[in-house]
């Protein structure tokens, strides 16, 4: 007899969230599973075609543009991208310190309005509003953050370019939110964290991607958030940490993976030097430790980029 997978062993051989799963089946009929007894049943051709889809999404194409494309020309797709990137052809470098100096020497001097006209200078030079979140605005904060490390920056400093950065962070999610999206991620971070900058670069990012947005900002209760993600019919709810979160958050975050609608996505943001598995294991949460990784999710959900 052939062999046949449930959906939870799809998601372990694929390595596809069930949420995505279940969004490539319901948004674009990318794989239809059988049904036994309810249940969603995958054969061992469909797994194979979901480890090509995976690829093709992997290497930068939206499942949008994938989804209807037959097997043997998914592997082309894959080849042809593949062999692209090796060559360094498509490849996304970083840009180079120099094009962030006119800002940090405006910043050493406290030049608020300076710092300001370089930044919004920089956005304006750059491709794409993408690549100023990953070639500008991203490294900025790195920078920042390893100069106070250093003891070379002091806190003032920090505040004035997340503020400047916030503010033109947020013009651009306005600017770029579609009017009629193909899904919705609701943003945020939960109580006691305040830290908004990577929530804001991940609306930034949500936003370009073609997706809606509803940014709700930092410090929320998870009643506030389960309220705000029901009203909105949120498709995923993403949630930012930037510490090790204390066991008051721990149990919010438990307490919304409960609460949370089940065809809702959930996702928890941080570095890798959070142990955020561990705090979430046996849970709905996916983790995401970059924004490659999100970017991924996002492209999974028909995202553009």
């Amino acid at each position: 007899m052939p062999t046949s997978y449930p959906i939870s062993a799809a998601a372990k051989l694929t390595g596809i969230p069930l949420d995505t799963l279940r969004a490539w089946e319901r948004r674009y009929r990318a794989v239809i599973p059988k049904r036994s007894a309810g249940a969603r049943v995958y054969s061992e051709e469909q797994i194979k075609r979901l480890l090509l889809l995976r690829q093709a999404v992997e290497e930068g194409h939206s499942i949008g543009q994938v989804a209807g494309v037959g097997d043997r020309q998914l592997r082309d797709l894959i080849e042809k991208s593949s062999s692209l990137s090796g060559r360094g052809i498509v490849s996304k470098t970083s840009s180079s310190q120099a094009i962030l100096t006119p800002i940090l020497r405006a910043l050493d001097r406290f030049d608020y309005a300076a710092t300001d006209r370089e930044i919004n200078r920089l956005a304006a030079a750059m491709a794409s509003p993408r690549d100023f979140v990953h070639q500008a605005a991203l490294p900025l904060m790195r920078t920042i953050g390893d100069r106070w490390h250093d003891g070379k920056c002091s806190i003032a400093q920090e505040h004035m370019l997340t503020q400047l950065l916030t503010a033109l962070l947020s013009s651009l999610v306005r600017t770029y939110s579609p009017s009629n999206p193909p899904a919705r991620a609701l943003l945020a971070t939960p109580r006691h964290e305040r830290h908004a900058f990577p929530t804001l670069a991940a609306a930034m990012l949500t936003a370009i991607a073609g997706l809606g947005v509803v940014y709700l900002g930092t410090d929320l209760p998870a009643a506030d958030i389960i309220l705000a993600a029901r009203k909105s019919k949120a498709d995923v709810v993403l949630l930012s940490l930037s510490t090790t979160p204390v066991p008051e958050t721990l149990e919010e975050i438990n307490h919304m993976a409960r609460k949370l609608p089940r065809n809702a996505a959930l996702w928890l943001g941080g570095p890798p030097q959070l142990p955020l598995e561990q705090a979430t294991a046996g849970s709905r949460w996916l983790v995401l430790h970059d924004f490659s990784a999100l970017e991924h999710q996002l492209a999974a959900l028909g995202g553009r980029f």
